[in-house]
């Protein structure tokens, strides 16, 4: 009776077995729609075996059916980490593409009628005047180019400005998206834990799961580690965003050091986090990873900032008259440069009235007077050697100073002396090293006007050993080595030079910047690098000429706040041209003689003129400008490549995990039947015992009841 009695079992799991199987498949077919849902399977496996001895005693074995073992997604772990690695790269290449395309939409440029064609009339303008100088309508159609020009140029600044500021919006909103991802991430790993602590699998849960996974992966490169219990750690740039069932939320705030840009940190820290790929990235970098505060260099801002530091050694035996008589000269090649410069004075060996004295626009009429009042030129018969290590700890001051030098500016000092490095002591070479690598690092350039006799070698020192000579410090700076003995021609040249190349060397570094993957402040930094050269130009050539009213001419642009330099945004035409008389005051001559065209013309050839610098070379304006246009269309290009390439690959991925993990109608409707049958089999088995069991029972009479 056993053995009959087991058959129930037997039966009734085959019931119980083959509904939980149609539960599964229907479970399956009514979320066919669902997303993110993972078709599920009814595992069955064998009920453990019974062994008895036998009455003949042998040992016997009889099943007791079938059972579920687990209910389980059917789903690729390896598709799943393919599939989120290159989503990220999607989201990163679709982001930077969209961003080309709204800079290639506010440039207009080569099809439309961009900036382009803007400068073409206005260089036509100058043309038109060239050949009629003293015509008033030529004169009149430069004005209205000329204002033309500008408003373009403002409008173009604003709409990338705008642009930046929509960005760094979305970059808030995509933050926001990962905290609210986050979150509920770690919501899930605390449900999906409870309840498979006891065996049974939280499969719905893990679907809404795996969806938000997918999500946050083309947001970010978050990195995902499932642990044993079921739950996941989230991490980004090495730091936990999900740990367990807690979650850490990222932030953007402006603040001092970015302004009103924002970068995401870690709740509860100052600590920027680095996102490498993903929408999030591609934001970052379509904006800039620069600081946006306004006047920012590195978001656009024309950098016209030197630092000059004047280090005399007034030790006995100097003489710089030559010097103070030739710097109004230099002074006067620094007012006309254009540059935002601070000069200082250190005094080598004591320390002078002027010394923390800065000189700049507002104030370089002073200095010759407070130079001569503190003979400051002058020979100190109470100072042995002036000390250049002594300078150099000075120069160091200044740079680690927050009232010293400027962090983004160029820095130039010149020292005046006749003595040798280290005066009458003597320096070993090794010195003349560390030296050079303190300057460096300060990104300080030197130049030394010396005596020739300390240009290769110095002085040696009680021991004999060798001094180095001026030449190494020159030549480890990159600055330049000159004879004090020269004569006053000799020092206005030196001075010339120097300004020439100061100027030369500040203006071709403006547009010239490093290649980067930022898109809009790169290419504000460019727009705003030729806007600046092209107007300083004009304006010193209209400068160098004379008025149709004959008086000296005067700015064609000006800047409307005059705290920044010309630059998208803060550029006009100058007063004096929008004043009743402001056509008689655009300068089309360099003299007063009739017919005179030599400054409209010059204005006119500016546009060939190679005044600009770009990764090719020295450019004309039109050839920077259609190098600018270049790189954005290759940049745009690019993108749109890659973005098109990674989402076929993307595509491709998912296909193959849906190819597995997605509900099958054709299988669901198969396996319902094979379920189906196996219930209709079990429920025929139960049925057949049971007759057997009645006949059994019936035909042993009463005595059998």
């Amino acid at each position: 009776m056993a053995v009959g009695f087991s058959s129930y079992e037997i039966a009734r799991s085959g019931l119980r077995v083959s509904e939980r199987g149609l539960f599964v498949t229907g479970h399956n077919l009514s979320n066919v729609n669902t997303l993110g849902f993972t078709r599920q399977q009814a595992i069955i496996e064998t009920n453990p075996y019974i062994t008895e001895y036998g009455n003949n005693g042998r040992l016997l074995q009889y099943g007791l059916g079938a059972d579920i073992q687990e209910t389980r997604q059917i789903r690729h772990t390896f598709l799943d980490i393919v599939y989120r690695q290159e989503n990220t790269i999607q989201g990163y290449w679709d982001t930077r593409s969209k961003a080309f395309q709204d800079v290639e939409a506010i440039l207009n440029d080569p099809m439309g009628d961009g900036l382009q064609g803007v400068m073409n009339k206005f260089w036509d303008s100058w043309q038109e005047l060239s050949k009629e100088p003293e015509s008033l309508t030529a004169r009149a159609m430069v004005r209205q180019r000329g204002q033309e020009l500008v408003y373009y140029y403002n409008h173009i600044g604003s709409q990338l400005d705008k642009l930046q500021n929509d960005l760094n919006m979305e970059i808030q909103v995509r933050v926001n998206e990962i905290n609210s991802i986050t979150s509920q991430i770690a919501m899930l790993n605390t449900q999906i834990s409870a309840q498979e602590i006891n065996g049974d699998k939280a499969n719905d849960y893990r679907d809404q799961r795996n969806l938000l996974l997918d999500r946050l992966s083309i947001l970010c490169d978050a990195e995902v580690n499932e642990m044993q219990d079921g739950q996941v750690d989230v991490t980004l740039g090495g730091y936990y965003l999900v740990n367990d069932g807690q979650s850490r939320n990222l932030y953007v705030q402006a603040n001092a050091e970015d302004g009103e840009f924002f970068y995401p940190k870690l709740e509860g820290t100052n600590i920027k986090v680095n996102v490498k790929s993903g929408i999030l990235k591609g934001l970052l970098e379509a904006r800039g990873e620069v600081p946006g505060i306004k006047g920012s260099t590195e978001n656009g801002t024309p950098n016209y900032k030197v630092d000059l530091t004047f280090a005399i050694d007034i030790s006995d035996g100097n003489d710089f008259d030559n010097l103070r008589d030739s710097l109004s000269t230099y002074i006067n090649e620094l007012k006309k440069s254009g540059l935002d410069y601070n000069i200082r004075f250190i005094t080598m060996g004591a320390t002078s009235d002027v010394y923390g004295k800065i000189y700049d626009k507002n104030n370089i009429d002073d200095m010759l007077a407070d130079l001569t009042a503190s003979n400051l030129l002058e020979a100190d018969t109470t100072i042995s050697d002036g000390s250049f290590k002594g300078l150099i700890d000075e120069l160091t001051a200044l740079n680690n100073a927050p009232t010293g030098f400027r962090e983004d500016a160029k820095k130039y000092t010149y020292v005046f002396t006749n003595k040798s490095i280290d005066g009458d002591s003597g320096t070993a070479l090794g010195d003349a090293t560390a030296y050079i690598n303190s300057l460096k690092s300060m990104g300080m350039k030197v130049s030394v006007v010396t005596d020739t006799a300390y240009a290769d070698n110095g002085l040696p020192d009680g021991l004999g050993n060798p001094e180095a000579g001026w030449s190494v410090i020159t030549a480890g700076t990159g600055g330049n080595l000159m004879d004090i003995n020269n004569d006053l021609a000799g020092y206005e040249s030196m001075l010339k030079d120097w300004s020439d190349n100061l100027v030369q060397t500040v203006k071709d570094a403006l547009g010239n910047i490093p290649p980067s993957l930022n898109i809009v402040s790169d290419v504000k930094i460019k727009l705003n690098a030729m806007l600046n050269r092209m107007v300083n130009e004009i304006n010193a050539l209209q400068m160098s000429g004379m008025t149709l009213d004959g008086k000296p001419g005067v700015a064609f642009f000006d800047v409307i706040d005059s705290n920044y330099p010309m630059e998208m945004g803060n550029l006009k035409l100058s007063d004096a041209l929008l004043s009743d008389n402001g056509l008689n005051n655009i300068t089309a001559a360099k003299t007063t003689a009739k017919g005179d065209n030599t400054v409209a013309r010059q204005i006119a050839n500016l546009r060939d003129v190679d005044i600009l610098v770009n990764s090719t070379g020295r450019v004309s304006i039109d050839e920077y400008y259609r190098n600018l246009i270049l790189e954005i269309g290759n940049g745009g290009m690019e993108a749109d490549r890659i973005a098109a390439n990674q989402a076929t690959v993307v595509k491709a991925v998912d296909a193959q995990r849906n190819a597995i993990s997605q509900v099958s109608m054709d299988e669901e409707m198969s396996n319902m039947m094979k379920f189906k049958f196996a219930y209709d089999a079990s429920s025929r088995v139960l049925n057949i015992i049971d007759s057997m069991m009645e006949t059994i029972i019936t035909s042993m009479g009463r005595v059998g009841r």
